[in-house]
């Protein structure tokens, strides 16, 4: 596949996979299931060092673990967007302000992703081969380039969205492990 028809490909999929997420993320269950394997993960990894986000939107709601975390040792750094497509990544402390896209981001000091153990990164959807699909910004895709990053890293999606194929272009950074509500897929 081309790169423009790959590109095309993601639009597309990403159109068709907005509208079923409308009804997903309000679903009390949702939330719940994606805590308890969220921390079966960070339990199997044995990770106290966590990146997540804040979910915005339709993306999976992980905002139960995150306020829950520390009650399991667990310490948490986020990402900041900037303009330049790059993510600066601070220690979570519960506070967020508005962001360059308008919303909610964390505020909190200085933190390095290399310190993770286990990366969280919110996705359209993921493949059986641990390609992701993000929104087409490419953030994670940089911020997952970059050589010193070692951590495993994980997509979360609903269920739904674990697909057998996915357009894949060359800057695509893939994950290792898949979680949704109702389990967690280690990819290889």
């Amino acid at each position: 596949m081309s790169p423009a028809d790959a590109s095309n490909a993601k639009k597309l999929l990403r159109a068709q996979l907005s509208a079923a997420r409308h009804e997903l993320v309000r679903h009390p269950d949702v939330a719940q299931g994606l805590e308890r394997q969220l921390l079966g993960l960070i339990h199997h990894l044995g990770a106290k060092i966590v990146a997540a986000y804040l979910p915005f939107g339709t993306e999976p709601n992980i905002y139960q673990f995150v306020t829950g975390s520390a009650g399991h040792g667990v310490r948490l750094i986020m990402p900041v967007s900037h303009p330049d497509g790059s993510l600066r990544w601070v220690h979570y402390t519960g506070e967020s302000a508005p962001g360059i896209f308008g919303f909610d981001e964390p505020v909190g000091p200085p933190a390095a992703l290399t310190d993770a153990q286990l990366i969280l990164i919110p996705a359209s959807a993921v493949d059986n081969r641990g390609n992701r699909l993000g929104k087409g910004k490419g953030f994670y895709d940089v911020a997952l380039a970059d050589a010193s990053v070692t951590a495993p890293v994980a997509a979360v999606v609903y269920d739904s969205e674990v697909l057998d194929d996915i357009p894949v272009e060359d800057h695509d950074q893939p994950v290792g492990f898949v979680v949704t509500p109702s389990r967690l897929i280690e990819i290889g």
